[in-house]
C-alpha cells in the first residue's frame, strides 16, 4: 500500500515537473520576438519601345518584386523573359504584371522580350 502511494505521488510529482517545464518554454517563445521580415522593394518597369528602367540595381539578397506594365502594342514587346532565373510572363497592354524574384547572387540578370530586341538587366551587388 505504502509503495503503491509511492509509486502515485512520484508519478505525480513527474508530471507537475513537466507542465510546468512546458509552461516555461510556451511563455518564453512567445515573449521572444519575431524575426523582422525584410521589406520588399517593388520596381516599376514600363515596356514603351524599351524597358524604362533598363538597367536595375539591387543587393545581393534584397527582396525585389518587379511591376511591369506594357505600353506599347508592338508584339516583341508582348513578354517578358528571364532567362537565367527560368521566368517568363505575358504582359498584355495597360495591365500590370507582378514578377516576384528569388534571391539574386552577385553578378547580372538579364532581362528581355520574347524576340530578344528589347533588353534590360538588373545588376546585383554584393552586400556588405
Amino acid at each position: 500500500m505504502i509503495t503503491t502511494r509511492l509509486f502515485i505521488a512520484s508519478g505525480l510529482l513527474a508530471a507537475s515537473l513537466l507542465a510546468t517545464s512546458l509552461l516555461a518554454s510556451s511563455a518564453a517563445a512567445e515573449e521572444a520576438p519575431a524575426p523582422a521580415q525584410q521589406a520588399v522593394r517593388e520596381i516599376e518597369i514600363i515596356v514603351d519601345g524599351g524597358y524604362k528602367p533598363s538597367r536595375i540595381v539591387v543587393k545581393e539578397g534584397e527582396r525585389v518584386r518587379l511591376k511591369v506594365i506594357r505600353r506599347d502594342y508592338s508584339p516583341c514587346a508582348r513578354e517578358i523573359v528571364f532567362a537565367s532565373l527560368n521566368i517568363r510572363r505575358e504582359l498584355p497592354v495597360n495591365a500590370p504584371v507582378i514578377i516576384d524574384l528569388p534571391a539574386l547572387s552577385p553578378g547580372e540578370v538579364e532581362f528581355k522580350c520574347g524576340m530578344s530586341m528589347l533588353r534590360g538587366a538588373i545588376v546585383v551587388e554584393p552586400r556588405k
